[in-house]
């Protein structure tokens, strides 16, 4: 698997319309972190619910 240039972030992160984690590289490019929405809604459930979460993962 080829290794992707480390990319600095420019923007926070944004969810965009597509439910994808996204963010803007100083390149100008933007690179989604999560593309799987219904795996972005469970990650945000996790952290919402952290507190309530036997053995801290989650899963």
């Amino acid at each position: 698997m080829d290794q992707h240039p480390t990319v600095t972030p420019l923007t926070a992160l944004v969810v965009n319309e597509q439910g994808q984690l996204t963010y803007m590289g100083v390149d100008g490019r933007r690179r989604v972190i999560v593309g799987d929405s219904d795996l972005l809604r469970r990650l945000q459930q996790i952290h919402e619910d952290s507190g309530n979460v036997d053995g801290g993962c989650g899963i």
